[in-house]
């Protein structure tokens, strides 16, 4: 079975947590900050990033989402859900988009001269029975898709990224959102989120080395000029 998944469908609001069955309802992430914010780059996503990701897990067990892979905001990976278990358990993970922030939003603590970035994803578990849930372990923003920037949870209560808690267990189907903040180095744009845990000597399982990347579509070629007949 194929390792990737074509893009889900996003909501700005609403989170289904299928861990407790009920409906979380979440902030819609907003618009760039006007104060102590980078500018965003042409890659970056100046309009609200989704929060969560309406998302069905595959039936079966899904191939490993190899090292190196390129994917676009929506779409889904199947990678270790313990990190520090790499041969173990895997979760598919469904990366929706980062969105700059402001520092004046976050203690100068979490923050310490950097520039904040929030990063979106929803984790669903695929184990058959009832597991340690899933972690972000190994996620982080990037400006070059291979250098991953200083993560750090949000703070509590804080509607820009909200960290829903993790379930201590989970079963197939479950989904969760959650939301990362990276800490960049001023005027650095991380466009780009990746997956780059290396924990084993296997190098099929290096993806520090060639990290699973999402980012923007590539922009669609222009199109040529049609010739003028003449004579």
């Amino acid at each position: 079975m194929s390792s990737l998944r074509a893009p889900a469908s996003v909501h700005g609001r609403v989170l289904r947590l299928g861990v407790v069955g009920a409906i979380a309802s979440l902030a819609v992430a907003g618009c760039a900050g006007t104060t102590n914010s980078p500018a965003p780059s042409s890659s970056l996503r100046t309009v609200p990033v989704p929060v969560s990701a309406d998302v069905t897990v595959p039936t079966g067990a899904p191939d490993r989402t190899p090292p190196g892979t390129t994917l676009t905001w929506g779409q889904s990976a199947y990678l270790p859900a313990d990190a520090f278990r790499a041969t173990g358990q895997l979760a598919m993970f469904t990366v929706t988009g980062v969105e700059p922030g402001s520092r004046s939003e976050l203690p100068s603590s979490l923050t310490k001269g950097g520039d904040p970035f929030y990063v979106h994803l929803t984790i669903s578990q695929l184990a058959d029975k009832a597991v340690p849930a899933p972690s972000t372990e190994g996620f982080s923003a990037s400006s070059d898709g291979r250098t991953p920037t200083r993560t750090v949870a949000p703070p509590d209560n804080f509607s820009r990224c909200v960290a829903n808690p993790t379930p201590k267990t989970a079963k197939r189907g479950d989904s969760i959102a959650t939301c990362v903040v990276a800490v960049v180095d001023p005027g650095t744009v991380p466009d780009k989120v990746i997956y780059w845990a290396d924990t084993t000597g296997d190098s099929s399982l290096n993806y520090k080395a060639s990290p699973v990347v999402w980012s923007s579509p590539a922009p669609a070629p222009a199109s040529s000029p049609v010739a003028t007949p003449t004579g």
